[in-house]
């Protein structure tokens, strides 16, 4: 999980970097289709975290711990970091503590764009004791798997009205069950779902290049005949389902051997919450110097300058902090 961990959090970061690239970039240019590649490819981020949280929870969850020490054990590993940083965001960005604005912005997870994912594994701890039963189970991956693809095919492909948009928004855990589902189910039978992928690693390689194909297709085909850059480049579309879950079956059979690169990406995992926290504000400042001074955010080098110092830069904070 360490190695799946680490390597979806620095996609998030390179999702949000690679964003910043493709609005200041000339949609005409290198640079633009390099940085969709990068966004596209990067889109498993969030589908992998919720699936090893699935995975996590099945593996560690005690029956008789009790519903709300169980609860109450989860929310005091995330919330109080989660609330201090959105107190943080506020003040460096719009300084606007207006008490009802601020309370309701927390719980939804309105403070800045990627806090949205708090709330949203808030739901999953709520809910788990009473669908453990059920959600690690195979009919429960065939309903999570209709829940969630009737899901995205209706908000991608159809229009709806602006109520049913708003359930069915990203923070809604319906979007995601299926990829919770796929965890519990990995967490419950592991070794015999190493056996089954390791059988069928080919056909699991295969589907996933073309898998990866048809999403990048998908998406540059969005922008240049729908010409909607949120409609093209989201989370919520089949073919990143898709996509996303058989790249990680794919880590699931890479055997991983230790050396400087996975010791990297497991100090990269310890740190993962904290470089999700406080990764967007980083990035933030850095692209306000950038503007700030003139200077382009639709290169190459500010790709590169802007992904180093969003991830080395909350690692190095969070090492400071221990210190102080």
């Amino acid at each position: 999980m360490d190695i799946i961990r680490g390597t979806a959090i620095i996609a998030v970061v390179l999702i949000h970097v690679s964003a910043i690239v493709i609005s200041g970039s000339n949609p005409n240019s290198r640079t633009y289709d390099l940085s969709m590649i990068i966004n596209q490819a990067s889109r498993f981020s969030v589908p992998a975290f919720i699936l090893i949280s699935g995975m996590g929870l099945t593996l560690s969850y005690k029956k008789d711990y009790g519903y709300f020490k169980f609860v109450g054990h989860r929310f005091s590993k995330i919330l109080p970091s989660y609330v201090l940083w959105c107190l943080i965001y506020i003040y460096l960005t719009n300084k606007n503590f207006q008490l009802d604005i601020v309370a309701n912005n927390i719980a939804y997870g309105k403070v800045f764009y990627h806090f949205y994912y708090i709330p949203l594994i808030v739901q999953f701890y709520i809910v788990y004791p009473f669908i453990y039963r059920f959600i690690g189970k195979k009919q429960g991956i065939v309903i999570t798997f209709l829940i969630t693809f009737g899901i995205l095919i209706a908000t991608h492909y159809y229009v709806l009205n602006n109520e049913l948009l708003w359930f069915f928004d990203k923070k809604n855990l319906l979007d995601w069950s299926f990829y919770f589902s796929v965890g519990a189910f990995i967490g419950e039978n592991f070794e015999k779902f190493l056996s089954i992928i390791n059988r069928y690693r080919i056909w699991i390689f295969i589907i996933f290049l073309m898998s990866t194909c048809g999403m990048l297709y998908e998406s540059f085909y969005g922008i240049n005949v729908v010409r909607n850059l949120e409609y093209a480049t989201t989370f919520m579309r089949p073919t990143v389902a898709v996509y996303s879950i058989f790249i990680i079956l794919c880590m699931f059979n890479i055997p991983w051997k230790e050396g400087i690169l996975i010791n990297i990406i497991k100090y990269i995992s310890k740190n993962s919450y904290f470089i999700y926290l406080s990764h967007a504000i980083v990035l933030y400042y850095f692209t306000k110097y950038y503007l700030q001074n003139s200077l382009s955010v639709g290169t190459a080098q500010f790709g590169v300058e802007a992904f180093a110092v969003t991830l080395i830069g909350p690692i190095a904070i969070n090492e400071v902090k221990k210190y102080l």
